[in-house]
């Protein structure tokens, strides 16, 4: 197995970090997306750099701009999800993809998790995306309101309301804490409050996914909030071509990855 260590930028000049696995001879390849907060070396699809060797794939897991909460030392833009646009996914997505397209990977699986999974399906279903073979959507993320008893102080729409306030007072950067208590850091600028969870929001794979014609396989743990595996459920009903796959595991599919990674693998071949 080959490993390298590769960058991308974007058309709008983001600089993207990643990593990319090789077998000696690859059938095709797997582009790995992360979710809010996550990077390309993170769980779950960090696994598939690992696994999908094996399998005579390459795999790809490249940063989205929105890792992390930002990062520096690089000279470039520090933006992570703390000023993330969901609009922009199609800008990094692409040019991930197009990196592949440069190696001779021209056939891949988008394999996206959690909050990575509107992203994948919103790029797809925009004009001029590299077509996917498939999509596997693991854990599409829900609405903030469905997880606020975890990730949110007070009421979501208080949050909402003053993000909406410094955005139309012509201050689109002001930070708007939703909680210091959270499991995450739940601070980001208003503009990306809103991108992400305001009344208006992209980032629902159910808007996006019924205009796929690939297939699409969603990949639910049952060991998952409720409102997570009801997501599941929707998004995979919303596809023209979706199958719905739940697994004994966690959000992160932390208890059994090689599970996770043998459903994926399989339904790819298949």
């Amino acid at each position: 197995m080959l490993v390298d260590l590769v960058s991308a930028r974007t058309a709008d000049d983001v600089l993207l970090h990643g990593a990319l696995t090789e077998p000696e001879v690859a059938l095709g390849a797997v582009l790995g997306i992360h979710g809010a907060w996550g990077h390309f070396y993170g769980t779950p699809v960090a696994r598939f750099l690992r696994d999908a060797p094996g399998r005579g794939l390459a795999a790809l897991s490249m940063n989205g701009r929105g890792h992390d909460l930002g990062s520096l030392g690089d000279g470039e833009r520090c933006i992570g999800f703390l000023r993330d646009r969901f609009e922009d996914a199609p800008l990094d997505l692409e040019a991930a993809a197009t990196l592949l397209v440069e190696r001779g990977l021209e056939r891949f699986v988008a394999v996206a998790h959690s909050y990575g999974a509107p992203r994948a399906a919103y790029w797809q279903a925009g004009p001029g995306a590299r077509p996917a073979a498939a999509l596997v959507l693991l854990s599409p993320a829900p609405e903030l309101q469905a997880a606020a008893d975890v990730f949110v102080d007070g009421a979501v729409e208080h949050h909402l309301a003053r993000a909406a306030a410094a955005v139309a007072g012509g201050h689109p950067e002001r930070l708007v804490v939703l909680s210091s208590d959270a499991p995450v850091p739940m601070v980001a600028e208003a503009a990306t409050v809103l991108s992400t969870w305001g009344p208006d929001t992209l980032a629902d794979s159910r808007r996006h996914v019924g205009a796929l014609r690939a297939p699409v396989l969603v990949v639910s743990g049952s060991r998952e909030p409720a409102a997570y595996r009801r997501r599941a459920e929707e998004v995979a009903e919303a596809a023209p071509d979706g199958e719905l796959v739940v697994v004994d595991d966690d959000h992160y599919f932390r208890r059994n990855p090689a599970r996770l990674t043998d459903v994926v693998f399989d339904w790819v071949t298949r």
